[in-house]
């Protein structure tokens, strides 16, 4: 098998060196393809394929025997190269010896290519809006410039802001689209066989749903969730949110299908700057914020079920470790490395670390 050697060196951009020299990353085999997905119509009147996700995937030498899936939210960047230039995650585990299978789901990114039509209308305050929601720092209405959070994890360097802004592309969050995207997940993994499924934000209710309709994840870490599932005969009452609203406290799902998280290692991973309680302040551009408190509500509740019917899942709170000023992208933050080790010591830890 021919091998390739990629050699991360140091590289100057508009005059800044980004990437120190680091040791060459060899892997063995590379490659990318289309999976999942249907054809509407037919050959003789017209067709369409469509709904398929896209991954690529690189193999390391020696490499472990469970794959790291990494499936990202509102960009593929999530998992790769930092803001700032540096090692992500899937270089970082591919030095590790992990095969590394990263994806766009159907409808996102490489994968556009969709069965229903869908429609997109950019957000005027976007920029505002989401260094706020990703948790770099406030920047409210009539600021003409962001806030950093105190200590935040995030490269002051211009560049790595502007590229911050730029690498988000839409996402529908429509109960079809997520029963279209688990249903492409769950058959790469029966292609690909037993993995660990790595999910983000959005995501994070995709690898539940996934690990319902296929046998072959072997352990989920979801960093900071949007949703959970919980069994329909064991709901919690809504959780009250600042604005007045009362939110569900997850997805309910027949005790059959629940049961199936507590045959595989759950860990849920939480950044910093989220509100231990709810604070009647916030509201408005401030919501989301409160949105998150809620969001680490639910994925307590879910590893509590999860437990007490005899599984093995763990919700982290990054600060508690003492591992502090983390946004909403842990795993891009300058403290990445810390993160990574987090994550190699929960695979080691639950046996998911094999040769």
């Amino acid at each position: 098998m021919r091998v390739h050697t990629l050699m991360l060196v140091a590289f100057t951009l508009a005059g800044s060196s980004l990437v120190s020299a680091q040791s060459p990353l060899v892997i063995t085999g590379q490659g990318a393809r289309p999976f999942g997905g249907r054809v509407v119509g037919d050959a003789a009147t017209g067709s369409i394929h469509c709904d398929h996700g896209y991954v690529e995937w690189q193999i390391p030498q020696t490499p472990r025997r469970l794959p790291l899936v990494m499936v990202h939210a509102s960009s593929t960047k999530t998992w790769d190269t930092t803001f700032d230039g540096r090692d992500g995650f899937r270089q970082i585990f591919l030095r590790r010896g992990f095969p590394v299978y990263l994806t766009d789901l159907p409808r996102t990114g490489r994968a556009g290519q969709g069965c229903a039509p869908t429609s997109y209308a950019p957000r005027p305050d976007n920029d505002q809006a989401w260094f706020t929601i990703w948790r770099l720092g406030l920047w409210l209405p009539g600021d003409a410039t962001p806030d950093f959070y105190p200590g935040v994890q995030f490269s002051r360097d211009p560049r790595a802001l502007d590229e911050f802004f730029r690498i988000q592309y839409p996402e529908f969050n429509a109960p079809e689209n997520e029963q279209v995207e688990t249903d492409a997940l769950a058959a790469l993994l029966n292609e690909v066989g037993p993995s660990v499924l790595l999910t983000h934000s959005s995501t994070g209710i995709r690898g539940w749903i996934t690990a319902l309709k296929t046998s072959n994840v072997a352990g989920i870490v979801s960093y900071e969730p949007g949703d959970v599932v919980l069994p329909e005969s064991e709901m919690p009452p809504p959780i009250p949110r600042a604005d007045g609203m009362r939110i569900a406290p997850g997805r309910p799902v027949p005790m059959a299908e629940f049961l199936k998280l507590t045959r595989m290692p759950v860990q849920i991973v939480w950044g910093d700057y989220i509100p231990v309680q709810l604070d009647p302040g916030n509201i408005g551009p401030r919501l989301t914020l409160d949105s998150r408190r809620i969001n680490v509500v639910r994925a307590r509740l879910m590893v509590d079920a999860i437990n007490r019917h005899g599984g093995r899942a763990v919700n982290v709170m990054l600060p508690d470790l003492g591992i502090r000023g983390n946004t909403h992208f842990p795993m891009l933050d300058l403290n990445n490395v810390k993160i990574a080790d987090l994550l190699s010591d929960f695979l080691k830890d639950r046996g998911l670390d094999r040769r």
